[in-house]
């Protein structure tokens, strides 16, 4: 292209630490940021014949020594994010990791490695399968076509020659390129073209937008009819377009008039290889170009496709300027839980064999597995397959029902079809009308910040935050509700301020507070709640459904995992609230109604809990009674009243509790006779449960965490009056409890018992209990 010189990249003279891309700075931002695991990319191939796993073992590692960027971790120093390659004997020993089950979910270490693991497991004689997982920071899917041909090469024992750079290489080329002037003037471009951009160019959506999202979705695909696939190949090579670009013009009239705007914007990745030395190199070169449609005057979807392409084409000859700097430049308005400049993404995949072919008397062919998480509120990919074109539609549940999204393929499909078959049909005659978007769900522009009083007195933490906004700014026109962003901050920025947060007061914040804690006034309180030991209580949505949602609180343990396969099986929303460190359940009742906040403005809701999570969802209902007059029903699963009289646990008894509750939920008896922790953590490595190199730390924390909650739920005293109905799930099993558990003299709306069989800890794994819980919820929520 003629924005690229001619110049070869040249190798790094240095050694050590490397420099990172612009996209994978900005990766390694997002990880941070988001839901761990967001951005793996799994990939599961069924290799069939005499497979030779040594030889294949030494060809992955042949792939990791040509290719560094699948041996790199990535460090951040002094705000700064840098690259280690590791050596290839030290890589050696992570490819294979033993606790690694295969699944494409599990998260990575960016700073420990590694970022690309593999797994062989044999399903029948003749025939493997091979689990293969990337970080996306090292790989993208540009890398599959480079990755199984340098594969199979190195599996029939030819040599993998030396390439001319490496990843690095390019990193450290691209930001002196960057700095050189090509930035400055891109940048310019992009500024112009982005000018007053809507906040929001989506579909309307099912639910409320979440102010942080937890990265959930599912995966719907279609095939395109034959006729419509020649007939849209036939208007692309007409009009000089491609597949892509019809493709997109259609998707933009899709969201313009499903959502009744005619400014759209839709984002696209591009591969970024564009210089020849890059195209043998494994790694992240993609970036994110923002493309955006005028569709005012409801055009001939003809005309609005020649738009379309010279858009794209005007669009790729400014793809140098690396997304984040495109929304610095921009600086558009945003919204907490929201993407910036566009919430729907589009990307076209050419045909789909990622896998080369494997040497003579093996067969390899991937095995097709659907995501179940969603980085935008829409991905629409498309890809060539058997002659066919395959249009897969990822979508986040927080937003989108199943339904919507089988609406949206249906409709784009139908959409498609007439345009490409009539191109001279204006879009509003296309046949999609505006999607009606439910009264609580629809976006609007975020109220402006109050005005504060001139003699506002600042806090220590404050004065802090505003000379540090100060020097990375520019500025000192600062108010302690002024957004970071709308005052020229950006991620890379925010990363320094954090970093600077942490050296001066010993608090590691997380990258996603700078979305959730844009002001000084809000940051300053995010960082004494830090130097308190607590973080704020947060909602995780553990399942999507409908009707009103039911919120459950942590058990003893803390964690909430206990509660995903119940959550699963019931038909409403599913929430869950972890232990945040606080030492009583009167602090964790209004903490964690303050996090339930959003859910309660917006209708009916429902309370519960396992064991100890019982007797705080309880009081959260009884507080709630209290201040409101507003009365929720409450699940209690095998959930006691506190003995008064009870005695604190012993060190002993403490020990032997948690081994019981930790064995339990991981599924390993730890067997009696734990009296001491240096016989607990022997045993918990024995069965497996846990490796003391790599997780002595977390199982301290747990079990600090648990000696907290008891020591809290043992000091409460239920107080009596709660009005609301209230189910007791009580396991069977206890013989030796009070069949009420004690709830009925603290009751007075309405206790019911049901006995649930199995003990303390199986009672959460009988088939029965999904059943029990949506029967009692489906009449008492009503009482609201």
């Amino acid at each position: 292209m003629k924005a690229f010189a001619r110049t070869r990249i040249p190798r790094r003279a240095e050694t050590g630490l490397a420099p990172v891309s612009e996209t994978q700075r900005s990766m390694w931002f997002l990880e941070q940021a988001g839901r761990a695991g967001a951005y793996n990319i799994g990939l599961s191939v069924r290799i069939r014949g005499p497979l030779d796993h040594e030889a294949l073992r030494r060809a992955l590692l042949a792939v990791a020594r040509r290719h560094e960027t699948l041996r790199s971790v990535f460090v951040a120093e002094d705000g700064e994010v840098r690259v280690r390659v590791l050596p290839v004997e030290e890589f050696a020993g992570l490819l294979f990791p033993p606790d690694w089950d295969g699944s494409a979910e599990a998260p990575f270490r960016l700073d420990g490695g590694p970022l690309f693991r593999a797994r062989l497991t044999c399903a029948a004689p003749g025939e493997h399968l091979l689990l293969l997982c990337f970080h996306h920071v090292v790989y993208d899917g540009g890398s599959a076509a480079l990755f199984w041909d340098d594969l199979w090469q190195a599996y029939t024992g030819a040599g993998l020659p030396d390439l001319e750079i490496q990843y690095t290489d390019y990193a450290a080329w691209q930001q002196e390129r960057l700095e050189g002037g090509v930035l400055a003037r891109q940048t310019g471009w992009w500024t112009e073209r982005l000018a007053d951009a809507p906040i929001l160019s989506t579909l309307p959506p099912d639910r409320p937008r979440p102010v942080r999202r937890t990265g959930e979705g599912r995966e719907l695909r279609v095939r395109v009819p034959a006729a419509t696939h020649d007939a849209l190949v036939a208007l692309a090579r007409a009009e000089t377009a491609t597949v892509y670009m019809v493709v997109l013009a259609a998707l933009q009239a899709m969201i313009g008039l499903a959502s009744d705007r005619t400014d759209v914007l839709v984002g696209s990745p591009v591969s970024g290889r564009v210089r020849p030395e890059l195209q043998p190199l494994i790694g992240c070169f993609v970036n994110t170009l923002v493309l955006r449609a005028d569709l005012t005057g409801d055009p001939a979807f003809l005309d609005h496709l020649r738009r379309t392409r010279l858009g794209v084409l005007d669009a790729f000859d400014h793809q140098e300027v690396p997304f984040d700097r495109v929304v610095e430049s921009a600086n558009p308005l945003r919204l907490p839980g929201t993407s910036p400049l566009f919430q729907v993404l589009y990307a076209h995949q050419g045909a789909s064999g990622e896998v080369v072919p494997p040497p003579a008397g093996l067969t390899a062919e991937p095995v097709d597995e659907r995501t179940s998480t969603a980085k935008f509120d829409l991905l629409l990919t498309t890809w060539e397959e058997d002659g066919d074109l395959v249009l897969s539609l990822e979508y986040a549940t927080e937003l989108y029902d199943d339904k919507s999204a089988d609406r949206f393929l249906r409709e784009l499909l139908e959409l498609l079809t007439t345009a490409v078959t009539a191109p001279g049909t204006r879009l509003g005659a296309l046949g999609t009308a505006p999607w009606a978007a439910p009264a609580a769900a629809a976006a609007a522009r975020p109220e402006p910040s109050l005005p504060e009083p001139d003699d506002t007195v600042w806090s220590p933490a404050e004065e802090f935050l505003r000379d540090v906004w100060a020097r990375l700014l520019g500025r000192t026109d600062i108010g302690r509700r002024d957004d970071f962003f709308d005052l020229g901050g950006h991620s890379f920025m925010g990363i320094r301020m954090l970093n600077w947060v942490r050296l001066e007061y010993g608090v590691a914040l997380p990258a996603g507070v700078l979305f959730e804690a844009r002001t000084i006034e809000r940051l300053a309180a995010a960082v004494e709640r830090g130097l308190g030991g607590t973080e704020p209580a947060e909602l995780v949505r553990l399942a999507p459904g409908e009707g009103a949602p039911l919120l459950l609180v942590h058990p003893v343990g803390g964690g909430i995992t206990c509660y995903v396969p119940l959550a699963r099986r019931l038909p409403m929303p599913v929430y869950g609230i972890e232990a945040v460190g606080l030492d009583s359940v009167e602090a964790m009742a209004d903490a964690y109604l303050a996090a339930a906040a959003p859910l309660l403005e917006e209708g009916p809701l429902a309370l519960g809990g396992w064991s100890m999570g019982g007797v705080v969802a309880f009081e959260m209902a009884r507080r709630l009674q209290d201040r409101t007059g507003r009365t929720v029903p409450v699940v209690l699963i095998d959930s006691h009243v506190p003995d008064p009289g009870a005695e604190a646990p012993g060190e002993a008894d403490l020990v032997q509790w948690f081994a019981q509750d930790w064995g339990s939920s991981a599924g390993g008896d730890l067997g009696e006779g734990i009296t001491g922790r240096a016989e607990l953590w022997r045993r918990a490595e024995e069965r497996g449960l846990l490796d003391p190199a790599r997780d002595g730390d977390a199982a301290r924390r747990l079990l600090e965490r648990f000696e907290t909650n008891i020591g809290a739920v043992g000091r409460f005293r239920v107080p009596s009056g709660h009005r609301g109905p209230v189910r007791l799930l009580a396991a069977a099993g206890e013989t030796w409890a009070a069949g009420d558990r004690g709830w009925g003299a603290v009751t007075s709306g309405g206790l019911t018992v049901t006995p649930v069989p199995g003990d303390h800890y199986g009672i959460m794994a009988d088939p029965g209990l999904p059943g029990e819980v949506a029967g009692f919820l489906e009449g008492a929520v009503c009482h609201d």
